[in-house]
């Protein structure tokens, strides 16, 4: 399928995506940023937790604010050259990460009017390709328009423990699957119907009016052969009873044209 990320994620006007899960968030974000900045709008990339340093080709010019009035000043002076911007609160030199900011900050980015887009990266999953949310997870700010959980199809044929999932432990007792067990379409179904019905009760506890109608998606990334493709589309069909979820998307970002397939569910 040779249709562009934002058209099938159908990301159109304007919104806040947070982006939550495992297994290429960040990946996805820099993806979507650029098309929608070709497309012609501002956008932002941030994050609620912490993310690697952007690199050239993946933002033109970041931001190091930790003063919000700074912050918007020095937006709207690089949004003259840059249609595309990253921004965190400050580069923690130790890790080589970019700290990002507090949910409310978003927000009153939002209300500030810069951005046509602001995508956060609202979880971390120290580079597995599945994850188990605590209780303090995901950090999804209340302008949240947008809902991308995402989980990685390497995951599939592995064995359910730190390795590959972060928080195997907790993800057991989630889903009822043994660790050391082999993960299969089904537990990582059970886990993801888990995990986007918390991020939808999150969603419904905020004050953002938009909310009731945020939108929902699971994009299943690294559909990088036939065989995971068919895990994609196996994982998809278990979920098509889902009445959380609108759309499930079977990727891979490492592809020119990313969409294996997808499943519309409402």
């Amino acid at each position: 399928m040779k249709t562009q990320l934002i058209d099938t994620l159908q990301l159109t006007g304007r919104g806040v995506i947070s982006i939550i899960g495992a297994g290429g968030k960040t990946s996805l974000m820099f993806q979507l940023a650029k098309q929608l900045a070709n497309s012609g709008q501002n956008v932002l990339t941030t994050t609620t937790t912490k993310i690697f340093m952007p690199k050239p080709l993946q933002s033109p010019f970041t931001i190091i604010k930790n003063s919000f009035r700074e912050l918007v000043k020095k937006s709207n002076t690089c949004l003259n050259d840059y249609s595309h911007l990253s921004a965190g609160s400050r580069h923690d030199s130790a890790s080589g990460k970019l700290c990002g900011f507090a949910p409310d900050i978003i927000d009153q980015l939002w209300q500030a009017n810069i951005f046509d887009w602001i995508i956060v990266e609202a979880d971390g999953a120290r580079q597995k390709p599945l994850k188990a949310t605590a209780s303090y997870e995901p950090v999804v700010p209340g302008s949240t328009t947008h809902l991308i959980l995402v989980t990685g199809l390497d995951a599939v044929g592995r064995p359910l423990n730190e390795v590959h999932v972060h928080r195997a432990e907790l993800f057991s007792k989630n889903t009822g699957f043994i660790l050391g067990e082999t993960l299969d379409e089904k537990s990582i179904a059970t886990g993801i119907a888990i995990e986007i019905k918390k991020a939808w009760h999150l969603g419904h506890t905020m004050s953002n009016p938009e909310s009731n109608s945020m939108s929902n998606s699971v994009f299943l990334n690294k559909a990088d052969n036939p065989d995971k493709i068919k895990s994609g589309q196996k994982i998809a069909k278990l979920l098509q009873t889902n009445k959380i979820i609108n759309r499930i998307i079977t990727a891979s970002l490492i592809d020119e044209f990313p969409i294996k397939s997808c499943l519309i569910l409402k």
